[in-house]
């Protein structure tokens, strides 16, 4: 083997490093890049399986109406003490014309308030819509099916002084929740 030259050495190491430099440039950029789908993945999986809520307030209005407000709506805040107790929000999400899915139900709090958690694929994410019935004794109903509030979105119900007219299958529980929620807030 032939002595090499001091020239010949360093053009070697050279080669060497610059190959090795090479080979930790990819290896890092492929770390980049398996942090970025880990982070993707674990936001994807936090928007669909769970954290989501429908949130909103039942109040005494003039007509039965449910809808989309801003979450700044001045009606979200006014004091409401007529609105809470033993309202029953129903939700569905249509899947077809004929059939629904239960998502969740809710007896509001005193201010009429409710959160209703929805323990469902892409809730929040996908531009899935909702049948939100909301009934109470001595009011009239309302029903209607809207999209799911997006971030900064939520749901104003108005329910009117009457009878429940609305012509939808009740639901056994549902009418022991409203009647048992007189006793349940005397109990807390």
């Amino acid at each position: 083997m032939k002595p090499q030259s001091t020239i010949d050495q360093i053009a070697a190491t050279r080669r060497f490093a610059g190959k090795a430099g090479h080979a930790g440039q990819r290896t890092s950029a492929t770390c980049r890049v398996a942090v970025v789908v880990v982070l993707f993945t674990a936001l994807l999986l936090t928007g669909c399986a769970g954290g989501y809520a429908i949130e909103g307030r039942v109040v005494r209005g003039s007509i039965a109406n449910i809808q989309l407000v801003d979450k700044d709506d001045p009606r979200l805040a006014e004091p409401n003490p007529t609105g809470g107790g033993a309202v029953i929000i129903a939700v569905y999400q249509p899947q077809t014309p004929t059939e629904t899915q239960p998502l969740g139900r809710h007896v509001t709090n005193g201010q009429g308030r409710f959160r209703i958690p929805v323990d469902a694929f892409g809730a929040g994410f996908f531009e899935d819509q909702a049948q939100i019935i909301a009934r109470r004794d001595g009011h009239q109903g309302a029903m209607a099916t809207i999209d799911l509030p997006r971030r900064g979105q939520r749901v104003l119900i108005t329910l009117p002084l009457g009878a429940d007219t609305l012509k939808v299958p009740e639901d056994y529980l549902d009418r022991v929740l409203r009647d048992a929620s007189p006793y349940l807030e005397e109990n807390r």
